[in-house]
């Protein structure tokens, strides 16, 4: 008996029979071919005709079931491509689709692997651009043999890096030539205001040169901090330049009534850049001598260790604006104030290219101290 399956044939047939046949009947002897013997070979054979509602679909199958082997004799009558559908499908899902899926992961994986290797260099690249800083403009991107797009990529940002820092020496050599070249003019003008009658008028002259002076001796130092290589440090003595700068400031000190004062607490050897750890003090004793009013006293000193401090006895500084007195350009009050705002931030600039900190505090019994350390 033919099971239920082979009974129900393909869908949209029209008419179809299936039966079990001999080895001897004319269905298999059409196709069969004569042996040594003279029997039939059996073979499987499939015929398309064509009716005039459509085609006509005959043709034998063997079928073993454990040892036995018997032939199946199948017809069917349609129209269109229905009865192919299941045919196609199954021929999509063993021979197209089970072989593609092992076929995609191997692609897949092979995918990740080679799109990680290209974005190595490109992480890489990331981490060094994360870690570079405008304190030193000459550190440029490590520049990867392959992928060559990654090494192009890279090779443009270092052109471009390079381009930024010949632009902005440029700027700062502009900035300390223009800032040099007025201090000449400047000091003529201050000689040929002495010469003028005693008066308010000469006063109010000479405090405006003054002024101007001195901002155009902040612009040469900062131009000159933001240029400065500390890669070139020697030996020095960090109390030997706080005398010094007590030495040169002292007559500009005891002209505003005020005293000036040094003290050394020993072991200030340290390594650093005497002209830079002389701007900072310099720069530090003006804020002092700028904020600190009456004839209150600047305390000055270096140690103990690779450090230096300067104390004013005036009014302190407000804790709203303490995160914000290192800032370039900053001032509390711009229209008393006759600075630029650039003292301080030298002073960090400064401290920043020796490795160092700078920090500020309110001491006690009044006043600001500013503390400068330096890496030894």
């Amino acid at each position: 008996m033919l099971s239920p399956d082979l009974l129900t044939g393909p869908p949209g047939a029209e008419s179809w029979s299936a039966r079990y046949v001999e080895p001897g009947s004319p269905e298999l002897r059409r196709v069969g071919e004569t042996g040594i013997d003279g029997a039939s070979t059996l073979v499987d054979w499939t015929r398309r005709e064509q009716t005039p509602r459509g085609y006509r679909i005959s043709g034998v199958r063997a079928i073993d079931r454990g040892e036995e082997r018997r032939w199946l004799a199948m017809q069917f009558e349609g129209d269109g491509i229905r009865p192919y559908v299941p045919v196609i499908v199954n021929e999509i899902i063993q021979h197209v689709m089970l072989p593609l899926i092992p076929l995609s992961l191997l692609l897949l994986l092979f995918n990740v692997f080679a799109v990680r290797r290209v974005l190595q260099p490109l992480r890489h690249a990331e981490r060094e651009v994360d870690a570079l800083e405008p304190d030193n403009t000459l550190l440029r991107l490590s520049e990867p043999s392959e992928p060559r797009e990654v090494n192009t990529l890279v090779t443009a940002v270092n052109r471009a890096l390079g381009r930024l820092d010949a632009a902005m020496a440029t700027l700062r050599e502009f900035t300390a030539n223009a800032a040099h070249e007025l201090r000449t003019p400047l000091s003529i003008m201050q000689l040929s205001l002495d010469r003028l009658p005693a008066g308010k008028q000469r006063d109010e002259l000479q405090a405006d040169a003054r002024h101007l002076t001195r901002l155009v001796e902040q612009m040469l130092d900062l131009a000159q901090a933001d240029a400065l290589a500390v890669d070139g440090h020697v030996a020095i003595d960090i109390a030997d330049i706080g005398r010094d700068v007590v030495a040169a400031m002292a007559p500009k000190v005891f002209a505003a009534q005020r005293d000036l004062r040094f003290e050394s607490f020993g072991d200030t050897a340290a390594i650093g850049h005497p002209e830079a750890i002389f701007r900072i003090y310099r720069n530090l004793i003006d804020n002092a001598l700028s904020h600190a009013p009456g004839v209150t006293p600047i305390d000055v000193s270096a140690g103990p260790g690779p450090q230096l401090t300067v104390r004013d006895y005036g009014p302190g500084i407000a804790e709203v604006d303490l995160p914000h007195v290192f800032d370039r350009f900053w001032r509390k009050d711009r229209r008393s104030s006759t600075g630029a705002g650039l003292g301080l931030g030298i002073v960090q600039r400064l401290t920043e290219a020796h490795g160092g900190t700078v920090s500020v505090e309110n001491a006690t019994g009044g006043g600001a101290s500013f503390r400068v350390r330096l890496e030894v």
